[in-house]
């Protein structure tokens, strides 16, 4: 029953969130909100763009990686690691034998693993509101940030004069862009946490 609660919960800040990010006028609303305080701080006058956008996602990265980490049992997730890794080695290796026996018995097992992976990742999921509470207003700001940006264009080694509202794949490149700048972030900022946490242990 609770994790039920939790899932429409989740659901429905996950629908709220959409409302916001595609209703313009929620949009712009929660974007003057946040541009109050991001603006003066590094939004240099429109005139680095690229730049506002790293730092705008960096204060989400950060923040939710740390909230993250804290939340998330380490010990629990590396047994985990370790009975996946155990089970694929012994499950290829009977399929290598072809030890039916074996198997039949792995198989049986494979249920209860998956079960034990499901309950980990709901866990996980419990944290999705409070990222989605810091990701909507950032990522609202950003987008009306570069409405009013005069520089619609940026450079890449690439390519030349890239425009951020342009639809690649999907999403328009400033999107893109964020998650380019973002991902590379976060495993250093995890990566930083788990060995200061592996210290510590």
């Amino acid at each position: 029953m609770a994790k039920q609660q939790s899932s429409m919960g989740f659901f429905f800040l996950l629908m709220l969130a959409l409302l916001i990010l595609f209703d313009p006028r929620l949009r712009a609303s929660l974007a003057t909100i946040v541009d109050y305080i991001f603006f003066p701080l590094f939004g240099f006058n429109y005139q680095y763009p690229v730049l506002t956008i790293f730092i705008a996602g960096s204060i989400v990265i950060v923040i939710s990686t740390i909230i993250r980490h804290f939340a998330i049992d380490w010990i629990e997730m590396a047994k985990m690691q370790h009975i996946v890794s155990s089970f694929q080695k012994e499950y290829r290796e009977a399929l290598r034998k072809q030890n039916k026996h074996m198997i039949k018995k792995l198989q049986k097992m494979q249920v209860d693993i998956m079960k034990m992976q499901s309950q980990l990742s709901a866990k996980q999921m419990k944290l999705m509101p409070i990222t989605l509470l810091i990701f909507v207003p950032v990522f609202t700001w950003i987008w009306g940030f570069l409405e009013n940006t005069p520089h619609y264009y940026f450079d890449t080694p690439w390519a030349t004069h890239i425009s951020f509202f342009r639809t690649s794949f999907i999403f328009p490149n400033w999107i893109w862009l964020y998650m380019l700048l973002s991902i590379p972030l976060t495993q250093i900022v995890q990566y930083i946490l788990r060995l200061k946490w592996e210290r510590k242990r």
